[in-house]
């Protein structure tokens, strides 16, 4: 398909010339320029002036002369220039193009970045080379002679590289390395290097070089199924072995962390997966950067969903990081079977439920537990005639208990016994949402009581107490039945809690929201800690407040109010403010002492950070810790990223304060530069 201004033929020389604003289409390629010959005999085009060949892939290329086979794939042009799809930009004196797939340029400049304003300040990045090479059937881009300049001036010179076009999202080869330093390993180096072993799955080796603890080997494996997805990550190194705090290393060892994770949808209404993190020691991962945990969890699972019912069955174990754990005493969890079932809708709309739990815990050096629990239960949810919402349930539970140890001291010494409990209880819920306008804000305000009742069931010393060990009163258990996380403790007795929730909008984006209450216990309660706040009659007051005035604050503050004193027991603020580009946020955290039962101890903290965008593409951030208790910092952060469409630096500080084991204060630093289409696509996926 050709058109033109003007359409000339020469029967002599059998050559036809089109001028002025010519268009040849032919197999998906166009050809734009001033002027355009075909000879006949030789099946060549010749164009001339603003030459513009378009390809099917969305490459562009550009030259003041071309010369070019009759299906526009083989050709030379003078003063080459591409626009390759996804914006990098290719320069040469002069080019040859071969089978439209082959691009061979001399004395070229190549650069993923945009141009400047000025058009003439050189890209903030570019690779100039005696020759480059561009197979688009490989999706290669291959130089030789290169030297990589920055903002004009030469930084690297290599006699040959190779990378992916911009076309290419996976791709083996080596991604962006980063470089840092650490007080305890000295300068790092990590360059990860990346295998793509099919369309669903890819290996990457990260060896960390460090120049006091040696090399690092680390690597991730993903694979990705119609099964599901699967991730295994770890590492390894010989280094000084793992001291507790005060003791020196007594030589080297072998150390490496382990993490697995799998999600899995093996037939419909199934679900199934695992997540498995292991360590050598308890700093090995705060060392070289793995984690900070100061409990690994691992678990595997598979459960059934239909309808409103569910079946699991999980297996659960735990390896302690803490200086003063014992491994021996922490449980492995096998098995956690659970059933969830809940009938069809029966008369007046209500529902029987039925709960069932089976869990064994077996330690190596301490208490073994089996525990069988069912709860068999009838729940009726109405709507009154003033439109309050109403909800009764009845339900009754027993607990069989068998366990080999002592259940107050969780030792391994004790009695081989069974335990039993049958626990009827009746719990029912009013609330009454009031909906109201002022104006041109909208209210709602919803007053709500909860009453349960149920046995006394006083101190329990002869039931292991496995899943309850932390008990916190606060506004999201105030109307619960039960206010225990777990099973093993009871919440018994007769009690009544009452409180108010609102929640208030105006039309400008202000919104004030929050909960109040507390509650009344008809007899004192003796399985909660002492100063847990609901161990006497009345209990404290607890409560929620949300405030948002528009978007440069956010504010929430969590509080528990003492009842007699009216001073706050626990107080958790959080706040954000400022505006988009100065962004603040900070947090404070105060509990009181709780030093019986089983309530966390006396804790103040201060927790702030800011984030300035300082340009559209520069933002700086910082954020610190401070332990109150002790007037002292905890760590701080701060960091750096800088973003630009051929260019990315991330750059960051942290200083840790605390010593854990081995670990000593330390100050880390990290800078990873990322060149666009060097090692950038794989790198992002």
């Amino acid at each position: 398909m050709l058109t033109a201004r003007e359409l000339l033929w020469d029967p002599g020389r059998r050559v036809a010339i089109a001028r002025g604003e010519v268009e040849i289409s032919r197999g998906g390629r166009v050809l734009l320029a001033d002027e355009v010959s075909w000879s006949e005999t030789e099946n060549k085009l010749r164009a001339q002036g603003n030459v513009v060949l378009l390809e099917p892939t969305g490459d562009a290329f550009f030259g003041d002369s071309l010369e070019v086979s009759g299906d526009l794939a083989t050709g030379v042009v003078e003063r080459f220039r591409v626009l390759l799809r996804g914006g990098a930009r290719i320069a040469a004196a002069r080019g040859t193009r071969s089978e439209g797939a082959l691009s061979v340029l001399e004395d070229a400049v190549y650069s993923p970045c945009p141009l400047c304003p000025d058009g003439k300040s050189p890209p903030l990045w570019q690779i100039r080379a005696s020759r480059v090479t561009h197979d688009r059937r490989t999706r290669d881009v291959t130089y030789e002679n290169a030297r990589l300049e920055v903002g004009g001036v030469p930084v690297l010179w290599v006699p040959w590289f190779r990378h992916p076009d911009p076309t290419v999202e996976r791709r083996t080869g080596f991604l962006v390395p980063s470089v840092g330093s650490s007080s305890s390993l000295g300068l790092t180096l990590e360059i990860p290097y990346h295998w793509v072993l099919g369309p669903d799955r890819d290996l990457t080796l990260a060896p960390i070089f460090t120049t006091r603890e040696g090399i690092v080997l680390s690597g991730e494996y993903r694979e990705l199924r119609e099964l599901g997805e699967s991730r295994i990550a770890g590492s390894i190194t010989y280094a000084d072995e793992y001291a507790r705090a005060g003791r020196e290393p007594r030589g080297k060892a072998l150390r490496g962390h382990l993490d697995a994770r799998g999600r899995y949808r093996p037939f419909p209404g199934w679900a199934a997966g695992f997540d498995l993190a292991l360590s050598s020691d308890n700093t090995y991962r705060k060392r070289y950067g793995f984690g900070s945990e100061d409990v690994l969890e691992n678990r595997t699972y598979i459960e059934k969903v239909v309808g409103r019912d569910r079946l699991s069955l999980e297996a659960w174990a735990f390896q302690g990081l803490r200086e003063d754990d014992e491994q021996g005493k922490i449980p492995i969890v096998l098995p956690l079977a659970q059933a969830r079932l809940t009938s069809s809708p029966l008369v007046f709309g209500s529902r029987l439920t039925l709960d069932t739990d089976l869990v064994a815990l077996t330690r190596t050096d301490g208490l073994d537990t089996r525990r069988l629990s069912t709860t068999l239960g009838w729940e009726w949810p109405s709507i009154g005639p003033i439109g309050d919402l109403r909800r009764l349930r009845f339900d009754i539970r027993g607990d069989l208990y068998h366990y080999n140890g002592d259940p107050q001291t969780f030792s391994a010494r004790g009695r081989n016994e069974f335990e039993k409990r049958l626990l009827p209880r009746v719990s029912a819920e009013w609330r009454w949402p009031l909906l109201a306008t002022t104006g041109s804000w909208s209210h709602v305000l919803e007053p709500t009581l909860a009453f349960k009742a149920m046995p006394e069931v006083g101190r329990e010393e002869r039931i292991p107490n496995e899943d309850s060990q932390v008990f916190e009163f606060d506004e999201t258990n105030l109307f619960e039945p039960s206010r225990f996380p777990g099973l093993d403790r009871v919440d018994g007795g007769t009690r009544l809690a009452y409180g108010l929730r609102f929640d208030s909008r105006s039309p400008g984006g202000i919104e004030f929201s929050g909960v109040f209450g507390q509650s009344f216990q008809f007899n004192r309660n003796e399985t909660v800690p002492a100063d847990s706040g609901v161990d006497k009659n009345f209990s404290d007051y607890v409560g929620r407040i949300d405030f948002r005035p528009g978007e440069l604050l956010d504010l929430s503050y969590r509080f528990r109010l003492d009842r007699e004193e009216l001073v706050f027991r626990r107080s958790d603020l959080f706040a954000s403010f400022g505006p988009d580009r100065l962004r603040f946020d900070v947090g404070w955290l105060r509990l009181s002492d709780e030093p019986t039962g089983l309530g966390p101890r006396a804790r103040e903290e201060l927790r702030a950070g800011v984030r300035l965008q300082l340009l559209d593409d520069l933002a700086l951030a910082a954020r610190t810790r401070r332990d109150l208790n002790e007037d002292r910092t905890v760590s701080n952060m701060f960091g750096l990223l800088y973003t630009h469409p051929c260019f990315v630096l991330v750059a960051g500080v942290e200083q840790r304060f605390t010593r854990t084991g081995d670990l000593e204060r330390e100050t880390s630093f990290k800078i990873r530069v990322a060149l666009a289409d060097l090692g950038w696509a794989a790198d992002r996926e």
